[in-house]
């Protein structure tokens, strides 16, 4: 919350056996909202079963704005024991659902689900971080924070290369951010000398 600029929008939910919300819309990242929002936050109990698929479900269920850069910070330390609790079909679910958001996943401490996050992050052209036990959940959580204030490049696309590309892994490019490096893992056929092309949105 101490990240957002005056004309950010932001939304926070909970979830444990059910998925209750700080205010049914979006809300002003203006000061007086940032301190309900705080006050709000600082009567949450940890509580109850993990329904990550209802929570999920609210988070991507407004329609993006096509004018802003939407971002989802997920954050559990646990794994799915209520609702739907078929780590694949959360998965294939919250595919379904996303349509131009960003998904940052989460996970803290020992009992989450990696295989579930990692997978959630990739389909929703995010990262994902792990906090261990005794580490600094609110240190990780700023440093995503301070990063994905900054994007520097979205809808990320090959053009041009001078051989022919196969197997690239991530299929489907991340945000470039500044001050991160974009890594690409593949295979090519043939050769050839030249620039690789990458387009995108600025």
């Amino acid at each position: 919350l101490a990240g957002l600029d005056e004309d950010d929008r932001f939304r926070i939910i909970t979830f444990s056996s059910v998925v209750r919300q700080f205010r049914s819309g979006w809300s002003q990242a203006v000061r007086g909202e940032v301190a309900e929002a705080r006050d709000w936050l600082a009567r949450v109990d940890a509580d109850g079963s993990t329904n990550i698929q209802a929570a999920l479900q609210e988070a991507l269920r407004p329609e993006t704005d096509s004018s802003r850069v939407s971002q989802v910070v997920f954050l559990t330390d646990g794994k799915p024991t209520v609702g739907e609790t078929s780590v694949e079909h959360i998965v294939e679910l919250t595919s379904s659902m996303l349509d131009d958001e960003r998904l940052f996943g989460f996970g803290v401490g020992h009992d989450v689900n990696t295989y579930l996050l990692d997978s959630l992050a990739e389909g929703g052209r995010g990262t994902v971080s792990y906090v261990g036990p005794g580490e600094n959940v609110e240190e990780s959580v700023s440093s995503l924070t301070r990063k994905i204030r900054h994007p520097a490049l979205t809808d990320l696309r090959i053009v041009e290369a001078p051989v022919m590309l196969e197997d690239g892994y991530p299929q489907q490019l991340p945000d470039l951010f500044y001050g991160e490096d974009l890594v690409l893992f593949g295979r090519y056929r043939g050769d050839g000398a030249g620039g690789l092309v990458i387009e995108g949105n600025r």
